[in-house]
Order: C-alpha cells, then sequence, then structure tokens
C-alpha cells in the first residue's frame, strides 16, 4: 500500500510556520501566538491540493546553538519530521531579515536531506507588490524563493503548486479502507504523567516529555496498531484552573483539550499517585468527561515512586470513589509510564472498556426488563395522573443511551430514572461507560 506523502515545515521560532501550516489545511489546526516557542511537539495535519493528498508536520522552532533540554528535545522532533518527511519547506521571516541561524538550519537541511526537495519560503510579506524585504535572503543560494503571507494568504498557493507537482495524485494513492478508530483521549492536571504515558502506549517518544508544568501545548493524535486491534491516542496540554492560566497560548490550550474531550470516545483521567491525592482540578476536568458522556477509565500514574503498600492502595481506590460519585462506573488501575509497569494491562482495560462500549441489550430482554422494574416499583402519580411507560429502547452507541417512551416525561421523577438505569446496570453493567435515559412523549 503506497503511503501517503509528508511535507514538513520547519524554521527558526515565530516565522510563521504554524500559521503556515493552517492556511494550507484551511483551518485553524495549530495554536498560533505571537509568543516564540508556542509549537514543541510534531503537529500533524492532513491536507490536499491540486488532486494530491499529503501530510502537514509543524515542527517545534529550531534555535541551533540553545542547549537548553527543551531545546534539545525539539530538535530531536524536527530530525523524526525530516526522516519521515518527502520534502521539506523551510520558513524565514521577512520582517527580521536573513539571518545567520536560518543560514545554519538550511546547510542543516543540505546535509542531512540531501535527497529530498527543500522549498525556502519568506513568511509575512504582507504586500505582494512589496518585495523588498526579499533581497537579503537571495544570499542563501536556493533556486528560487516563495514569498507568502500565511495570515493573508498572498503566495501560498504557488508555493504549494510547486511542492505538490513530483507528489502522485490522490487516486495513485490508493488506502484500506477500515473502520474509523475510536478516539481516546489522554487528560489531567499538568505534570502528571500524561506525555510519559502516550508516548509508552504508542512506543516511541512522539511527544516531548520534561518536568516543567505545561511541556505539551498543542493535542497531539497518533494511532497505532496492537494485537490485531486499531487505538487512536491523543495527547492533550494539562489543564489548570483559569485563575492560573498564564497566557493565551495556555487558554487556548486548555480550550483546544476541552474540545478533544467533547469529541472523544474514551477519557483516560491520569492522576498523580506520588501525591496521593485528588485536587479540586482533577475533579473538574472529572465533570468535563461527566458532561459528554465519554467512557472513562481513571488510571494513577507514577506509581514507581508511590507508596506501594496494598492498604495504601485501598484507601486510594475508596477515596477515588468518594471523590469522583459520578465516575462510580470507571475503572480504577495504577501504572508506571516512566518504567511500563502494568502498561500492558491499560491496553487490556481499555479493550474491555470498548467491548462494554458497544453492547446492546436484545429488545426482548429490554422488555422483560422494563416489565419487571415495573410489576416491583411502578412510577409514582404525577399532578394526580397515573405515569405510564410504554417502551424502552437502547440507541446506537457508545454512548450509551437508553430510550424511554412515557405519557408524562415530565413527571418522570428523576430518583425513578436512577432505578430503572440501575436495573440496566445489573443487567449489563457497561463498565466504564455512563448509561443515560431520554425520556419522550409517548
Amino acid at each position: 500500500m503506497p503511503k501517503i506523502p509528508t511535507i514538513a515545515i520547519v524554521g527558526r521560532p515565530n516565522v510563521g510556520k504554524s500559521s503556515l501550516l493552517n492556511r494550507i489545511v484551511g483551518r485553524r489546526h495549530a495554536i498560533v501566538d505571537p509568543t516564540p516557542g508556542v509549537t514543541r511537539d510534531r503537529n500533524y495535519a492532513d491536507a490536499r491540493w491540486n488532486g494530491r493528498h499529503f501530510y502537514v508536520i509543524d515542527t517545534g522552532g529550531l534555535d541551533p546553538d540553545d542547549t537548553q533540554p527543551i531545546q534539545q528535545a525539539i530538535k530531536a522532533q524536527v530530525e523524526f519530521a525530516l526522516h519521515e518527511s518527502d520534502a521539506i519547506i523551510l520558513a524565514c521571516d521577512a520582517h527580521q531579515g536573513l539571518l545567520p541561524d536560518d543560514r545554519a538550519i538550511l546547510n542543516l537541511l543540505r546535509r542531512a536531506c540531501a535527497d529530498k526537495p527543500v522549498y525556502v519560503t519568506v513568511n509575512k510579506l504582507d504586500n505582494p507588490n512589496d518585495d523588498s524585504e526579499m533581497v537579503d535572503f537571495y544570499g542563501l543560494g536556493v533556486d528560487r524563493l516563495f514569498p507568502v503571507s500565511a495570515v493573508h494568504g498572498h503566495g501560498v498557493a504557488d508555493l504549494l503548486d510547486a511542492v505538490v507537482e513530483p507528489l502522485p495524485r490522490e487516486a495513485e494513492v490508493v488506502e484500506e479502507q477500515t473502520d474509523e478508530p475510536g478516539r481516546i483521549a489522554i487528560v489531567g492536571r499538568p505534570n502528571v504523567g500524561k506525555s510519559s504515558l502516550f508516548n509508552r502506549l504508542i512506543g516511541q517518544e512522539r511527544s516531548i516529555v520534561d518536568d516543567a508544568p505545561g511541556t505539551t501545548r498543542d493535542t497531539i493524535i497518533y494511532t497505532i496498531e496492537r494485537h490485531g486491534r486499531t487505538y487512536r491516542f491523543i495527547d492533550t496540554a494539562g489543564m489548570r484552573r483559569p485563575a492560573r492560566q498564564k497566557d493565551s497560548v495556555e487558554f487556548f490550550s486548555v480550550y483546544r483539550t476541552l474540545d478533544t474531550i467533547r469529541r472523544s470516545d474514551l477519557a483516560v483521567l491520569v492522576l498523580d499517585a506520588s501525591a496521593g491525592e485528588i485536587s479540586q482540578q482533577d475533579k473538574r476536568i472529572a465533570s468535563r468527561i461527566i458532561e459528554v458522556g465519554s467512557g472513562c477509565l481513571i488510571l494513577w500514574n507514577k506509581w514507581d515512586i508511590a507508596d506501594h503498600d496494598d492498604q495504601v492502595w485501598r484507601k486510594m481506590q475508596q477515596a477515588t470513589r468518594e471523590e469522583f460519585p459520578l465516575l462510580e462506573f470507571a475503572p480504577i488501575m495504577s501504572c508506571s509510564a516512566k518504567t511500563g509497569l502494568r502498561v500492558n494491562k491499560v491496553f487490556d482495560q481499555l479493550d474491555q472498556v470498548q467491548q462494554a462500549g458497544n453492547m446492546r441489550i436484545p429488545p426482548d430482554r429490554l422488555r422483560t426488563i422494563l416489565f419487571d422494574a415495573l410489576t416491583m416499583q411502578p412510577p409514582p402519580p404525577f399532578a394526580g395522573r397515573p405515569v405510564r411507560i410504554s417502551s424502552l429502547q437502547q440507541a446506537d452507541g457508545p454512548p450509551i443511551v437508553f430510550r424511554v417512551a412515557c405519557n408524562e416525561p415530565e413527571g418522570l421523577h428523576f430518583s425513578y430514572q436512577r432505578y430503572l438505569l440501575n436495573r440496566l446496570r445489573e443487567d449489563t453493567p457497561f463498565e466504564g461507560w455512563p448509561v443515560r435515559l431520554v425520556v419522550k412523549k409517548k
């Protein structure tokens, strides 16, 4: 099966790489901010142009002389992107002019990617009739420069025409048609080990890991196959409460995380076992999971540096149930992303939760459950009128939703709905999933 071509965008910090990616894919995929160093991990996006289908990779800003650990991690991410790409776009900044780092990065590309085409684009040329800021860049000695404005779109079409010309047309790229895998979001507070867990699950250093909270900014999506099953994992930015969000970048990161939770089928709520306690922010994140009705697995990470006493674990499980009463359906596990302890069991638990999300109670069994429930405890009357339930049906899912037809929907009290839900769970636990009732007029 031919692989879909990949194009990497590289350059110094704050030259507009993320804006260029957003312009190419036609939507706001990457977080954009004037602050240098917003992008750190490799950020993939799907794009099409002139009948070609390809992936675009946004990379962190390169500083060839920086020896800080975070910059070394960014360099490693860029090197991986270069390795898997079929073409490279080097982005420069017209406002700042040609800098020594631009030359250094181009020389690096010439050495490391001698067999791949490199397209040099000069970004932030907002006036297409004024190319005076281009003069310095002719000193790079490339065959052609591409003046563009990622913000306004000037010149991007010419750049893409040249980049995709050697690529195969979409009809020539045949992909296997498979069912779309469920989206599994890894969420939690900053610095609980989400990126470490993400990397351990997918088997490579895909997300940058650092002791500083807030290292991950964008949501990182990666699909793997394991033992014949497909998993789509999403690493998300750590969520602080609004009062502690330092800047607009963190605000948009948190917004993106909330959107990811909303669109995911299953959320892995990561807690810090070394701290051994549940914070108010943990509860806020749990409430977001409950609101959207996705499946959930509660995972105590950093077990390698936590107390390993059985009594401690029992107390931790009890505290988890007490602090997250509305997540009573979620299984609880402990693991260590750093050492790999019980990470394979995480896959087993995810399989069980996903299987539970696809369970269906047969219609004849639902009629029996409803009959038995009504016989044992009929619903109380409403406004002097009897409340009659005529049918109980399960909607397609996940999530797990049952529809109840009733002559007085407003009169079916919450406590009676809870009673019906308990009867349904007695028959089929639906481990890892909330079960909801939708009451409609008969």
